[in-house]
């Protein structure tokens, strides 16, 4: 099965059937997705650049603390 963006309607969807706390959807190839509540975007977790992404952010604030 291939990657695809999923649009606003289908992420809605798949978040009432699956009611999960976090987005992880290895389907959906979006990165940034919009917030199941209020306003603004969370990140996919099934997505490989989310992972990475979250470590480069770890990585920069240990090497601000220690060096």
């Amino acid at each position: 099965m291939e990657k695809r963006k999923w649009t606003r309607e289908e992420i809605e969807e798949y978040r009432k059937v699956k009611g999960a706390f976090f987005y992880y959807n290895k389907e959906d190839s979006n990165f940034l997705v919009p917030k199941a509540y209020g306003f603004g975007l969370t990140i996919n977790w099934a997505n490989p650049i989310s992972w990475a992404f979250v470590l480069i952010i770890i990585g920069i604030i240990i090497y601000r603390r220690f060096f």
